[in-house]
């Protein structure tokens, strides 16, 4: 079997066929995990250290900031994002970055 090129066509295709699942499902789980941690205590906290110390100011526009954005995401540690990667912004500006 070892040298059929057809099962080592067959073999090399359910890998990577397998490979590109796993990581679908493991960003799909990260998405879950994601949304489920923008309603817990501790992003609350988090998002109010950040609004206080941009002084409630959109960073972008200077208007009322109502949003925190995250500039960078710790990918496999969700809600481990340091607050300097966080930023306060308005609405309308929050909705241009996404």
């Amino acid at each position: 079997m070892e040298g059929n090129p057809m099962f080592v066509y067959v073999a090399l295709s359910l890998f990577v066929i397998m490979t590109i699942y796993w990581k679908i499902v493991q960003k799909e789980k990260r998405k879950l995990q994601y949304k489920k941690y923008l309603k817990s205590d501790d992003w609350k906290r988090k998002r109010y250290v950040v609004l206080k110390r941009d002084n409630h100011t959109c960073q972008m526009c200077g208007d009322k900031a109502t949003q925190v954005h995250h500039l960078k995401y710790a990918k496999y540690q969700i809600g481990k994002e340091p607050i300097k990667w966080l930023v306060s912004l308005c609405k309308p500006c929050h909705q241009k970055l996404h």
